[in-house]
């Protein structure tokens, strides 16, 4: 998707129903989020800026860790999930640093030049068009030593939560047609090799990717059939099987509740990911 096509994508059925499911996906992420702050090496940060907020828990999760001499700015297309992380404004006590929320791309946006100590974010910047005009964009708006980091995606053989869905619906289904893997999506920054020469064009320096792997509770549910159903609406087969009649969606869920069995218990899929930290600096 191009940078429009993801942001009519993000405001429309897609951005609502993740805000639907905001307080699942944070208690999903919520391991993740964590892991990232510990790795990031933030203290001493003023002026953070989180690329991709969404509802704005991590948002939060980061104002918590920075404090009440600092600020943060979630940034994020999407409309409706930035409707859930203005709710969350409310909630922010003396301990935290002061936290507003913008609607914005983050590959266009004019930015305040040299305004930001930090920029974070957890799996935002994977959905960039030309992610070096991206991130060069972004680094303008970085002070002298500031810090970068992010989490993204590595491939998807090596994440069975997205891997197994997708083998199992193309038993039902024609292959899609051969996209690029560096387009926009989900596992676009999954080499990183290209990561860090991206990074570095666009002005970074100190770049390090390391490896974060653990499994994750997906599609929290009372049954395996409604798991399931949850796994698939948050993974990139969802768009695959839009539109698919009843009965070859029956057909599909079928075969993903034999396959993903030995994965469900306690209320949940448990299913293996890996990830991306990156960090970078600025000079």
């Amino acid at each position: 998707m191009s940078n429009s096509e993801q942001i009519e994508y993000w405001n429309g059925e897609a951005g609502e129903r993740w805000a639907r499911e905001d307080e699942t996906m944070a208690r999903l992420l919520h391991p993740v989020s964590t892991a990232l702050l510990d790795h990031a090496a933030i203290e001493g940060c003023l002026n953070a800026l989180d690329i991709g907020c969404g509802g704005g828990s991590q948002s939060m999760m980061l104002a918590a860790r920075l404090g009440p001499n600092a600020r943060v700015l979630g940034l994020d297309i999407s409309e409706p999930m930035l409707e859930v992380a203005h709710g969350k404004i409310a909630g922010i006590g003396e301990h935290m640093a002061d936290t507003t929320f913008l609607h914005a791309d983050a590959a266009t946006h004019t930015f305040e030049t040299n305004d930001f100590d930090l920029i974070f974010s957890r799996f935002g910047v994977m959905f960039f068009d030309d992610p070096a005009a991206a991130f060069s964009n972004i680094r303008k708006a970085l002070r002298s030593q500031a810090r970068l980091a992010f989490s993204c995606w590595q491939s998807l053989q090596d994440n069975d939560w997205a891997r197994i869905p997708l083998r199992v619906a193309l038993q039902h289904l024609p292959p899609p047609e051969a996209q690029d893997p560096h387009a926009p999506g989900p596992f676009a920054l999954a080499d990183p090799q290209r990561v860090e020469a991206i990074l570095q064009a666009s002005g970074f320096r100190d770049i390090a990717v390391e490896s974060f792997a653990r499994d994750i509770r997906f599609g929290e549910a009372s049954t395996l059939s409604k798991s399931v159903r949850k796994l698939v609406l948050i993974g990139p087969v969802g768009r695959l099987i839009a539109g698919q009649e009843p009965d070859v969606l029956e057909r599909i869920f079928t075969s993903m509740e034999e396959v993903l069995a030995p994965y469900y218990r306690e209320g949940a899929l448990h299913l293996p990911v890996a990830i991306w930290f990156v960090t970078a600096t600025t000079d």
